[in-house]
């Protein structure tokens, strides 16, 4: 760019000094198409509105759509493209679109490669939320079978109480202490989690079976007619062919929260 400047302005000189000689005439209308000339030149080529600029967004757009519809992985160059031609938010914005694509075509060699990819331009919280979401949305793609993963609680499990609100929360067993799923819940309501109900989007249920992990489900509730407060416990270990699972709980199950050890 710097050089393209300086030939622009190197190449006023012979113009200038030809409107300078004694003999030119017509030196305005000479001075001002020449402004125009090298002005359109800078415009084409180095302004934010670059013709140039924007003709090789479109090759690059249509090089890296072309390998998303045959399914390869995007191309070192595609990437090196994205980074040289690209702002830092065009990049988000590309980089969601063409995953999307990918995804919504099945294609998900080109989306892996892309996800893969794209991690490094998600710094914030909220941008590793959309990452998070992409991710999630690539891994149900690939693994269909767990993308509506969920647990249910039996109608027919007792409980200490006949009117009471509570909470579930699911843990994955020796892991961090974020729940992969986490709901309120009334007694006439169904007892229910699904990845819907993660805190973090791909840190849910379908990763736990993906892992085969063993989840710890604690269940408290708040009895309204005593005021007292229970607490279920219980180990679930995960079958990966099946990814809707129900368990009932029994009433000796129920410890009141001063009784938990």
């Amino acid at each position: 760019m710097t050089i393209f400047i300086l030939l622009a302005f190197i190449a006023i000189f012979p113009i200038l000094a030809y409107l300078l000689a004694n003999q030119t005439t017509n030196k305005g209308i000479i001075f001002g198409l020449s402004l125009i000339v090298i002005s359109l030149c800078l415009i084409i080529f180095i302004s934010k509105f670059s013709v140039m600029g924007s003709f090789k967004k479109q090759v690059l757009n249509n090089e890296i759509l072309e390998e998303i519809y045959i399914d390869s992985k995007i191309s070192k160059n595609a990437f090196e493209g994205i980074e040289s031609l690209l702002q830092a938010d065009e990049i988000q914005v590309w980089l969601i679109s063409f995953i999307g694509k990918a995804i919504e075509l099945n294609k998900l060699n080109s989306a892996e490669s892309l996800v893969t990819y794209a991690e490094k331009f998600f710094t914030s919280n909220e941008e590793k939320l959309i990452f998070y979401n992409l991710y999630t949305d690539l891994r149900d793609a690939k693994f269909p079978l767990f993308a509506n993963a969920n647990l249910s609680i039996e109608k027919d499990s007792e409980f200490p109480c006949t009117e009471f609100s509570g909470s579930i929360k699911l843990f994955i067993l020796n892991g961090p202490e974020i729940p992969i799923a986490e709901k309120l819940f009334k007694q006439s309501e169904e007892i229910y989690v699904s990845n819907k109900d993660s805190l973090i989007p791909g840190f849910d249920l379908s990763s736990a079976y993906l892992n085969d992990e063993t989840i710890e489900s604690v269940i408290a509730i708040n009895c309204k007619d005593t005021s007292l407060n229970f607490l279920s416990k219980d180990l679930i270990v995960l079958e990966k062919n099946q990814p809707s699972l129900n368990y009932k709980i029994e009433l000796n199950e129920w410890l009141k929260e001063s009784q938990e050890l």
